[in-house]
């Protein structure tokens, strides 16, 4: 009977361990391909669109909530550390949604590629000095190497590596910000979307008053932009869908799979971005990228080997305390 629940419970480890899988590279995939979207609306200036998409996005989280009976998040209003927190979080997410979607529109998918690399690395040094955590071995190697391939890019070609910086810092600062928090996942992500929507519905009346402020970031138009008004605006509704979706598919993930999973799928939504700036728009890919890009793939994969060594020591140390402790557990049945 024991033998027969514990294949049973194996059986629910694996289905769970696969649809988290499932759950986490879709998320990846979506957000890869998510430079394509960005290029079909490159025909509107960059902050109508980051507006626009503040928008759509509390819009979209709200239905679901309503639709999953989760609507008690407005106590948060009442916590004045909630409402710090997940403003300075939908300000900072803010500032990485603006900065991608003006990449993206504007001929940097590269830039945007190296920066989402650069993520986990940034993660790592946050998590040094924010909140005291001791680097390993290879974690130490990794830095260094990201940041002399970082250092070689600025000096070869100039200043559109601050794009990758603002990308990796922000969603980094802002990991560390929701980490700090400590708040419920849904209830959060509620609040946080209502108060960046608040700002995105000011943003747009501001802009209906003095359309010239949009001109800050002027559009670029890519052949693939869409042009029809009615079209637009269903894709710049379509942002909503497109920002929460893969947020709730990474919770699932996050819920069902461990980190280090998660933390190597993560490195399928930079890849893509890459081959989608090299082979379909077009970008250049210099000596410079390319050493950039080595430096960090290095750094990566010597934290991975690392994370898989770590793992596997700790499984084998799992397999002898389980047979040290069988002959015991053999006296005493449940």
């Amino acid at each position: 009977m024991d033998k027969q629940v514990i294949e049973i419970s194996a059986e629910g480890d694996s289905h769970t361990d696969k649809v988290g899988f499932l759950e986490g590279l879709g998320c990846y995939l979506l957000w890869g391909v998510m430079p394509l979207y960005w290029k079909l609306l490159s025909a509107v200036p960059a902050l109508e669109v980051l507006a626009w998409r503040m928008v759509w996005s509390c819009a979209f989280v709200l239905v679901l909530c309503v639709l999953v009976r989760r609507t008690k998040f407005l106590y948060l209003f009442r916590d004045p550390r909630a409402v710090r927190t997940f403003l300075v979080a939908g300000l900072i997410i803010t500032c990485n949604w603006g900065v991608y979607v003006w990449a993206a529109t504007s001929g940097h998918v590269l830039e945007t590629s190296i920066g989402y690399y650069l993520c986990p690395l940034c993660s790592i040094a946050l998590g040094l000095l924010v909140f005291k955590e001791r680097l390993t071995p290879m974690q130490k190697v990794a830095t260094v190497l990201a940041a002399v391939g970082v250092g070689y890019f600025m000096m070869a070609h100039g200043g559109q590596i601050w794009i990758a910086f603002a990308l990796a810092l922000t969603f980094g600062v802002y990991g560390a910000v929701k980490k700090r928090g400590g708040y419920p996942a849904l209830p959060g992500m509620a609040f946080e979307s209502l108060l960046t929507g608040v700002i995105g519905v000011a943003a747009l009346l501001v802009g209906a008053v003095a359309p010239w402020i949009w001109q800050v970031a002027p559009p670029t138009p890519d052949p693939l932009a869409v042009k029809d008004p009615v079209a637009v605006m269903a894709l710049l509704a379509g942002c909503g869908l497109l920002t929460a979706v893969p947020l709730l598919l990474f919770a699932g993930a996050a819920n069902r799979v461990s980190m280090t999973v998660i933390g190597f799928i993560q490195y399928v939504s930079p890849t893509i971005a890459l081959v989608l700036a090299v082979t379909f728009f077009n970008e250049e890919f210099t000596v410079a990228h390319g050493v950039c890009f080595a430096l960090i793939w290095l750094g990566i994969a010597a934290v991975a080997v690392e994370a898989a060594l770590d793992v596997r020591r700790r499984a084998r140390k799992g397999l002898k305390q389980g047979a040290c402790e069988a002959p015991a557990r053999a006296f005493h049945p449940r």
